[in-house]
């Protein structure tokens, strides 16, 4: 662990000379310092203590003692204070208090825990992978061939039939138009990936038919536009990866919009609401970024000199200044979730919570604290009800403070990040303060002004041709065909080719279970 300079103050250990104000006696009171975080042992008769609180954004003092009474708790502004309670802002110093009518030896302890929570809770998201649905072989379990032969469609053959192929390794891959129209042979799969382009249906192993998100697909035939298609040709993911996707437009957009409810008349679902904020929301260049911690290694932290330990009081002041202080949520590519992501992955998220509880550090000054932190994040995998709980993240790390009561940022040797944990395998690579956005995504065709009218929580209620029904929504294959490939030239489909070949109405089967990229 790093030993830092500057840190001032009394040692821990000795006994502290504190000076009452005018509400106290005028001489000097002699008290013992008991570690924040921590303790003193074997203490005997009544004594006053003192106890040092670094931080000027505040937090909940716990003060115990094994034997008789704790009494007479203030402030380093001499006011009394409520065991267990907040201590306000801007009120760091030592806090004094005095154990009475104790009969034996006792232990003494304190506890000081910091909390911090966005004034608006950021809605739980679906990243929308750009990977299309693919035909692979078998995750486990297979035979290590390839053995469909037919291909359907503009579908893409990667791999020769026959061949030998490694365990869910792709076969074939959807065409330009985004979907996957080959069924597997018996011994080889299919996974059905939540696309922002994906149909009414996916067709999947033994001809199943299940009911399927189709964000775009809707949002064409509300505005008659070309969107689903666009996105189909220009953004498929054909590589093995599944974690790319829309994870940045759909923590953004979480943080700055109030939770999205359709319109009656729209037809569409929440997460398909969601799913168009996120496309709004995906283009780094529209958000104007005003506090950061940025280019922060992935470590992962260790105990001792690394990489990351000049971060970690960057970090935390993110945390007390925005979450705390202002109860703003933040935004993070909090990178990837255990126990086999790498450190290419992305994964951004809304960071709204954190729990943080303070201990000070035996052999250095009362400002140089270690903290154990519980940083929360809204889930990025929600879709269909499922997966909507936090994300919560470890990190482990000693800072300094400053007299002021604000992480000292001066000094980064004095820090070490020691350790992360929870749902994290690194170190996140940001965390960033959004100022304002411009709300126009990569998609030529989604607008923000189309978009809010269909979601009655953000400005759509007064859209009257959205408070009827809902309009009756055709297949990709009926209503692109035909249509010009924007962009690119062509057809989706050509005009009546296997337009009728699926029912457009049909909604048999359950939910489809889905990858969610971790």
């Amino acid at each position: 662990m790093r030993i830092g300079n500057r840190l001032g103050g009394a040692m821990f250990g000795l006994a502290v000379a504190l000076w009452g104000t005018s509400a106290r006696a005028e001489s000097a009171e002699r008290v013992a310092a008991v570690p924040l975080g921590g303790s003193l042992e074997a203490r005997e008769g009544e004594h006053y203590y003192g106890v040092y609180v670094p931080t000027r954004f505040g937090g909940e003092l716990t003060i115990k003692s094994s034997e008789g009474k704790v009494e007479e708790i203030k402030g380093p502004d001499g006011a009394a204070r409520t065991n267990g309670q907040e201590v306000g802002e801007d009120k760091q110093g030592w806090y004094t208090f005095k154990v009475t009518g104790a009969k034996k030896p006792y232990k003494v302890e304190t506890r000081f825990v910091q909390s911090g929570q966005s004034a608006k809770r950021p809605w739980n998201f679906y990243y929308w992978p750009t990977k299309a649905d693919s035909l692979h072989e078998p995750w486990a379990g297979g035979n290590g061939r390839v053995d469909s032969y037919d291909l359907k469609g503009d579908d893409v053959r990667v791999v020769a039939p026959g061949g030998y192929i490694a365990p869910g390794q792709d076969i074939v891959l959807a065409g330009r138009n985004g979907l996957l129209e080959t069924i597997p042979s018996s011994g080889d799969d299919a996974t059905w990936f939540p696309n922002l382009y994906d149909d009414l249906y996916w067709q999947g192993p033994n001809n199943t038919l299940f009911q399927t998100p189709s964000p775009l697909l809707k949002y064409d035939q509300l505005f008659g536009t070309s969107a689903r298609a666009w996105e189909a040709v220009n953004t498929q993911n054909n590589d093995i990866s599944r974690w790319p996707g829309h994870c940045l437009g759909g923590a953004v957009a979480s943080i700055a919009f109030n939770d999205p409810l359709p319109a009656p008349g729209t037809g569409m679902t929440k997460d398909e609401l969601k799913a168009l904020y996120a496309e709004l929301g995906e283009n780094h260049l529209n958000h104007r970024i005003g506090d950061y911690a940025a280019d922060i290694p992935a470590g992962p932290p260790r105990p001792g000199p690394d990489a990351t330990d000049w971060k970690a009081p960057r970090v935390h002041a993110m945390f007390e200044t925005h979450i705390r202080g202002e109860r703003q949520a933040l935004l993070s590519n909090m990178r990837a979730f255990p126990p086999r992501g790498t450190e290419a992955e992305v994964w951004n998220q809304a960071i709204y919570k954190y729990v943080a509880e303070y201990k000070s550090i035996p052999g250095r000054g009362p400002r140089a604290v270690l903290i154990n932190i519980d940083v929360h994040a809204n889930s990025g995998s929600s879709l269909n009800g499922q997966d909507e709980k936090d994300r919560v993240a470890h990190y482990e790390y000693s800072i300094v403070y400053g007299l002021d009561g604000r992480v000292d940022e001066t000094n980064p040797a004095a820090a070490d990040w020691i350790a992360v944990g929870g749902e994290a395998l690194f170190a996140p690579l940001n965390i960033l303060q959004v100022i304002n956005s411009a709300w126009a995504g990569h998609n030529p065709y989604v607008t923000i002004d189309n978009v809010r009218s269909l979601d009655l929580a953000n400005g759509g209620a007064a859209v009257a041709r959205f408070q009827g029904k809902a309009p009756e929504f055709l297949p990709v294959a009926r209503y692109e065909a035909g249509r010009s490939l924007p962009n690119v030239g062509g057809t989706m489909f050509a005009s009546g080719a296997d337009a009728n070949s699926v029912p457009g109405s049909s909604r048999r089967g359950g939910f489809f279970g889905f990858f969610r990229g971790r």
